[in-house]
């Protein structure tokens, strides 16, 4: 990646002015290598999704096949008169269990382990998946009364249908907010007041102008339609879409370093910029500083398939990865002669029996 502009400023410099460029300079850099390390990261969850899919997946899915025979092992074992009492309480939490952790995983064509569920569960998986969807939907809910939004969900309640409700929630709290605003504005406020909103008010106008500045600096001058050189066009072509689409995801180190690449920009241009203005600059680094930060930490957190992959198949130095990668392959394997011994167990009863006893 190409080294970020910096402003250029002495190290024994200690003015307010330099303070700031300093931190212009490590605000630059620490996005730099923001960027980089999402780049990376993002590209060892793409590699690794590739490699679950190849390695991991296959393995998962001879595991859950091996379970399912299990449990219909288990079922027919259930009866023999070679249990007791005690056995066969074991058996039906095995099941339960073995069934619990196949739903969990929301393995394919487990349609004909549902009945045998019902039959040793205390509650029936109909039941349970009821009582899961009207949990959920109590979060959705709580979720969005933290945003202002007081909504009542359906269990049978679709992601859309949510989503179409939260979006009448909001248009409702809008008008409310709206209403109240109006009704503020007619109470009286002192002049002090006044000018302090007033002030705020064109401040965070100001800072949403630095970005659409530059931009529109940029394509005045790259634009291809201004170019009768066919060459010349297509470069702009090419330039002016990295300029729509740093623009589009409010990346305004990738418009600086633009505007230094393309509008012959430097350091000094920076150094010369009014204090007021370059605040600003300081104010839009650091929200996309915070942006950054936030989306690295949102990478894989979700429950599931990329948590996998985050925490199983990706690391930063790709030696280490590598060896993630043959440990995950290695456990999955280790995983699947374990099942496969508990199906060759759950299918002789006088084995089964014998291990029963070293089951708790």
């Amino acid at each position: 990646m190409k080294k970020p502009i910096s402003i250029q400023v002495t190290k024994n410099d200690k003015s307010p002015q330099a303070k700031r460029y300093k931190q212009f300079n490590a605000l630059v850099d620490h996005i730099n290598a923001l960027k980089e390390q999402l780049e990376t990261l993002q590209g060892q969850m793409n590699s690794g999704s590739v490699f679950y899919h190849a390695e991991i997946k296959p393995l998962h899915k001879k595991q859950q096949k091996l379970i399912a025979e299990e449990i219909q092992a288990l079922h027919l074992a259930y009866p023999n008169v070679i249990f007791g009492r005690k056995d066969r309480e074991k058996i039906a939490q095995l099941i339960v269990s073995r069934c619990r952790y196949l739903f969990h995983m929301e393995a394919h064509d487990f349609e004909a382990l549902i009945e045998i569920f019902n039959h040793y569960a205390d509650r029936t998986w109909e039941e349970l998946e009821s009582e899961k969807r009207q949990l959920k939907a109590e979060r959705t809910e709580e979720l969005l009364r933290s945003f202002g939004l007081d909504i009542e969900l359906d269990e049978e309640d679709d992601f859309e249908q949510i989503l179409e409700k939260a979006q009448a929630a909001a248009q409702h709290k809008e008008q409310e907010n709206a209403e109240q605003e109006s009704t503020n504005a007619h109470q009286s406020k002192t002049e002090k007041q006044k000018l302090k909103d007033a002030r705020e008010r064109q401040k965070e106008k100001d800072v949403q102008k630095v970005s659409k500045n530059i931009y529109n600096e940029l394509v005045k001058l790259l634009h291809p339609d201004l170019e009768s050189d066919e060459e010349k066009k297509v470069t702009k072509t090419e330039i002016i879409q990295r300029v729509n689409e740093a623009y589009a995801r409010n990346d305004f180190f990738a418009l600086l370093n633009l505007q230094a690449e393309y509008l012959n920009r430097q350091s000094g241009d920076l150094a010369l910029m009014p204090d007021k203005e370059f605040k600003y600059y300081l104010q839009v680094l650091k929200n996309q500083e915070e942006a950054l930060l936030s989306q690295i930490d949102s990478m894989g957190m979700d429950t599931g398939f990329e948590t996998y992959i985050r925490q199983h198949l990706c690391h930063p130095n790709p030696i280490t990865m590598k060896m993630f990668r043959q440990k995950a392959v290695r456990e999955e394997k280790e995983a699947l002669k374990a099942y496969q011994h508990n199906l060759a167990l759950s299918k002789n009863a006088k084995s089964l029996k014998e291990a029963l006893q070293f089951f708790a």
